[in-house]
């Protein structure tokens, strides 16, 4: 394997590997490989990990152009997939990418990255934004002052210095929010700030978690991720009884979907006072 280079790119072409988890060959997924070589910086290489334990799929992965990291037979983790991806990875940068996260401009990538470095940054990630009325794009300077445990570094599209990702994985058991707990060690032992692009030139289309078909699973574990190791202000005794209101009104409202989720949450998060939960990635 090649040697990874000593500090990150610090040129407006990025070197970058891009590392993509999946367990299906989607169209999707070849959309978002075609717009990724699309780009005026595309990547250097193209990794898969591969999860889906079918040699079709696996095939069909290698037809793209991709080298397949092939997922260990035991249940699947978020962490796990990308600190596998990094381990082939012989670029200076990665860029962790999801497969149902679209680039619609051709040089969002070489842009982001030029703007990063301006600032003096190493990290860059790219988010759709979340309110609707929201500017096409807006850049954040994201700190200590204001990283609040939910809205750090997004694995749906971010380019970070390889070697920062082999001096500190991602950790398996944080079983979900693993870019929120990251950013946390990030901000607190390097000092250094990150840049967070919310842009209407990228689009994410999850199908098992959208506007129509929501995951209470993946919710509960998002939050619960991120309440013991993100931000244990979210297990006090305040937030949790918090949510049993909460679950109360929705049951006064005949909202039973809502009412399960917060009275979910609160037991969740009492029992993470006591012991550290754990549980699978995959959500579906």
């Amino acid at each position: 394997m090649s040697q990874i280079i000593g500090m990150p790119d610090c040129s407006s072409s990025p070197h970058y590997a891009a590392v993509i988890r999946a367990y299906q060959c989607t169209p999707l997924l070849i959309e978002v490989i075609e717009a990724l070589r699309r780009q005026s910086v595309p990547p250097k290489r193209l990794i898969i990990v591969d999860s889906s334990r079918d040699p079709a799929v696996s095939s069909a992965f290698e037809e793209l152009g991709a080298d397949i990291v092939t997922y260990p037979s035991e249940d699947f983790n978020f962490s796990k997939a990308i600190n596998l991806g990094v381990a082939v990875n012989d670029q200076p940068l990665t860029l962790i990418i999801s497969s149902h996260m679209l680039i619609r401009a051709p040089d969002l990538i070489a842009k982001g990255w030029d703007a990063g470095l301006s600032g003096g940054m190493e990290i860059v990630y790219w988010r759709h934004p979340p309110a609707q009325d929201a500017p096409h794009e807006c850049h954040t300077v994201m700190t200590n002052h204001n990283f609040n445990g939910r809205n750090g570094l997004s694995n749906t599209m971010a380019m970070i210095p390889t070697r920062l990702l082999r001096e500190r994985p991602f950790r398996e058991e944080v079983f979900s929010a693993e870019d929120q707990e990251w950013t946390k060690y990030y901000l607190a032992s390097r000092r250094h700030a990150m840049l967070r692009i919310d842009t209407r030139d990228v689009s994410y289309s999850n199908p098992n978690h959208n506007a129509e078909t929501w995951s209470e699973t993946k919710l509960l574990r998002e939050e619960l991720a991120i309440g013991y190791f993100v931000n244990r202000r979210l297990l006090l005794p305040d937030r949790i009884i918090a949510r049993l209101l909460r679950g109360i009104l929705a049951t006064l409202r005949r909202r039973p979907e809502k009412a399960r989720v917060h009275f979910g949450f609160a037991w969740a998060m009492t029992k993470a006072n006591f012991k550290q939960p754990s549980a699978k990635s995959r959500y579906f």
